[in-house]
C-alpha cells in the first residue's frame, strides 16, 4: 500500500545521543559509587580499576556502532553500581556498629574489673587505675590495662578483709582447677551484658557515618544514656532512637537526591543550549552544598528541560534524515525546507523525474509520528489528466521502500504505523507556484540541504 501513510523514524544521531546521555549517567553513577565507597572505606584501587575498565568497554560498543548491545548493558551496569554501593554501605554500617559495641563492652569490662579489684582489697597501680577509670583511654591501652587487671585478680594478694588462713584455704581449694578466662569472667558480669537499646543506637550511628553525616549532635545524649541503669535506659532511649531514625531517613533521602542530581548534571553536559548550561551550573552549586534545600525543584526543572531538548533534537534529526533521503532519491530539496516544515507543519517536494508530481511531508513537531502522501501539482481551475496518478503512487511505493533502506544504511530505522491502499484517495492537488515561497505547498529551487 502506498497511499497516504504515517510512519515513525529513529535516526542514527538520535540513537547516538541516547547512548551518550546514558554513558554520562554511568559516569555519574561511577562518581557516586567511588565517593560512597571511599567515604566508607569499602573500596580500593583495584575495585575502581575494574569499574573503569567495564566503563571503557561500554564506550567501545558506541565506537563500534553496537547500539542495541550498549543500550541493554548500560542500565544493568548502573543498577549494579547502585546496588553495590548500598551493599557496601550496609556492611560498613554494621562494622561500625560492631566497633562501637566492642568499645562499649571494653569500657564496661574495665569498670567491672576496677570494681572487683577494689572490693577484693587488691592494690591497683595508679596508671592501671586511671586507664580503667577514664572513658578517654584509647582502645589499645585500655585492652592492655584490662589484661593486667585481670591477671592481678589471680596473682595479687588482697590487702584487707582477708586473713592468712583464709588465703591459705582458698589456695588449697583452687589447686588443680582450671583458671577462668577473661571472656568467661566478663560473661558473668551483669553490667557488661549488651543492651538492646544501645545496640540500636550503634546501628544508627553506623548508618549516619556511612551517609557522611556527623553524629556529634547526639554525642551528649548518648553519653548520658550510657550512664543510666538498664531499666531507666529503656525509658529514656525512645526519643533518642526516634531522632536518630529521623536523621538516618533524612540522610538517605538527601543522598538519593544528590545521586539523581549528579545524573542530571551529567546528562545536561551532553546538551549545548544556554538553558542547559545555566541549569547545569545551578545543579553544580547545589551539589557543592551540604543541603541546598532546592534539590527536588532542580530535578523537576532538569527533567523538563532534558525532555524538551531531547524531543527537539530528535525531531530535527528526523526531518533532516527524511529530507536528505528524499534528495538522494531525486526529489528537489531546498535550503530552508526543514524550517518551513517546522513553521507551517508541512512541506512539499517535487520529484525531478516527474515534475508534475511530488510528496507532501507533515507532522513530527508535537509527536514522533510523521505523515507522507503523493501529490500532484497544478491549478484547481485547470483541467488535468489523472490517468497517471495511480502509476505515480505505485512508483512512490518503491521509492518509500528505498527511503527505508537509505535510513537503515545510515544506522536508523523507519517503520510504517499505518497506510492507505493505492487509489483509495485521489491525489491532493498542490498549487504550482514554482520559485515562490508564499506557503508550505511551494517547492523552491533545489539546493543542498544544510546538516
Amino acid at each position: 500500500m502506498s497511499g497516504p501513510k504515517a510512519f515513525r523514524i529513529v535516526t542514527r544521531a538520535e540513537i547516538m545521543a541516547i547512548c551518550r546521555r546514558s554513558l554520562a549517567r554511568l559516569d555519574a553513577a561511577i562518581e557516586d559509587w567511588i565517593s560512597r565507597g571511599q567515604r566508607n572505606g569499602t573500596i580500593d584501587k583495584s575495585d575502581i580499576d575494574k569499574v573503569i575498565a567495564r566503563r571503557d568497554a561500554l564506550r567501545g560498543l558506541l565506537s563500534a556502532d553496537r547500539f542495541v548491545e550498549l543500550q541493554k548493558q548500560l542500565p544493568a551496569e548502573i543498577s549494579y553500581l547502585q546496588a553495590d554501593a548500598e551493599r557496601r554501605a550496609e556492611k560498613a554500617a554494621e562494622l561500625e556498629a560492631q566497633s562501637k559495641r566492642a568499645a562499649r563492652r571494653m569500657r564496661a569490662t574495665a569498670q567491672a574489673l576496677l570494681a572487683s579489684l577494689e572490693s577484693s582489697g587488691i592494690l591497683i597501680p595508679l596508671e592501671i587505675r586511671e586507664e580503667l577509670a577514664s572513658s578517654r583511654t584509647p582502645s589499645e591501652r585500655l585492652e592492655g590495662a584490662i589484661n593486667k587487671a585481670f591477671l592481678m585478680m589471680h596473682s595479687a594478694p588482697a590487702t584487707k578483709g582477708v586473713s592468712d588462713l583464709q588465703r591459705d584455704i582458698a589456695a588449697r581449694l583452687g589447686a588443680g582447677q582450671k583458671r577462668m578466662s577473661l571472656e568467661e569472667w566478663t560473661s558473668q558480669q551483669a553490667g557488661v551484658t549488651e543492651d538492646r537499646a544501645l545496640l540500636r543506637v550503634d546501628r544508627f550511628l553506623g548508618e549516619l557515618k556511612g551517609l557522611g553525616i556527623d553524629p556529634g549532635s547526639f554525642s551528649a545524649r548518648i553519653s548520658s544514656l550510657e550512664l543510666e541503669s538498664p531499666a531507666r535506659r529503656i525509658l529514656l532511649a525512645d526519643s533518642l532512637l526516634l531522632d536518630l531514625a529521623t536523621a538516618v531517613k533524612n540522610g538517605r533521602e538527601h543522598s538519593r537526591l544528590q545521586s539523581q542530581l549528579r545524573a542530571r548534571h551529567a546528562e545536561l553536559s551532553e546538551m549545548k543550549s544556554p538553558e542547559a548550561a545555566s541549569l547545569r551550573s545551578e545543579i553544580a552549586q547545589s551539589l557543592s552544598m551540604v543541603s541546598a534545600g532546592n534539590e527536588a525543584e532542580l530535578l523537576r526543572r532538569a527533567d523538563f528541560l532534558i525532555e524538551a531538548e531531547v524531543q527537539s533534537m530528535a525531531a530535527e534529526e528526523r526531518r533532516r534524515a527524511v529530507l536528505e533521503g528524499l534528495a538522494a532519491l531525486g526529489y528537489e530539496v531546498s535550503e530552508g525546507m526543514a524550517t518551513a516544515w517546522v513553521d507551517g507543519g508541512r512541506v512539499v517536494l517535487r520529484e525531478a523525474a516527474n515534475p508534475g508530481y511530488g510528496v507532501e511531508l507533515s507532522g513530527g513537531s508535537k509527536s514522533d509520528l510523521l505523515q507522507v502522501r503523493a501529490v500532484a501539482f497544478g491549478n484547481s481551475t485547470d483541467a488535468r489528466d489523472t490517468t497517471r496518478d495511480r502509476d505515480i503512487e505505485t512508483i512512490w511505493c518503491g521509492e518509500f521502500t528505498r527511503l527505508q533502506s537509505l535510513i537503515a544504511k545510515d544506522g536508523g530505522s523507519l517503520a510504517i504505523e499505518h497506510a492507505r491502499p493505492i487509489g483509495q484517495f485521489p491525489l491532493k492537488l498542490v498549487e504550482d507556484k514554482y520559485g515562490t515561497a508564499g506557503d508550505n505547498d511551494v517547492v523552491t529551487t533545489p539546493r543542498h540541504l544544510n546538516r
